[in-house]
């Protein structure tokens, strides 16, 4: 278990653009879990995002889906954030030196193979708020109930 270095809730997309990074892929490194969807990318948005009310979050922003301009490379995915139940989205640092995480997402790409899939981070937080702690731990739940219907 990880023990948040700092810990707050935001309500602001310009923090939450911040911590992951503008210019970042959206599914990196960082992310820990993931699961595939039967379903096509848009339609696998809609169904989280339509999942996610019964879960008790409500969707903070929804990232992506630009159109790469010629010297980029061609980025299909989205990036869901979710509103805790306590109001704005937790953002943590592991560390001094650690970037910010936004913990309570999920980013939803076309894979290499043409499938979609479903990448979240793990729960693994320690000493955070009952109803944030809560909320990380339904987001595995949420996606795998909206994949499953």
């Amino acid at each position: 278990m990880k023990h948040p270095f700092r810990f707050w809730m935001t309500g602001s997309v310009a923090v939450v653009m911040t911590a992951l990074g503008v210019g970042r892929a959206m599914a990196n490194e960082r992310q820990s879990l993931s699961q595939s969807s039967r379903f096509r990318l848009t339609e696998t948005i809609a169904r989280i995002e339509a999942c996610a009310q019964r879960h008790g979050l409500t969707v903070f922003a929804r990232l992506g889906g630009h159109q790469p301009k010629p010297y980029e490379q061609h980025d299909d995915s989205t990036l869901i954030v979710f509103e805790s139940s306590d109001g704005g989205t937790p953002v943590v640092m592991e560390g001094p030196g650690a970037p910010p995480e936004v913990p309570l997402a999920v980013c939803v790409r076309s894979s290499p193979q043409g499938d979609t899939e479903v990448l979240f981070t793990g729960s693994d937080w320690e000493d955070l708020p009952p109803n944030v702690a809560r909320d990380l731990t339904e987001l595995p739940i949420l996606v795998a109930d909206a994949l499953s219907a």
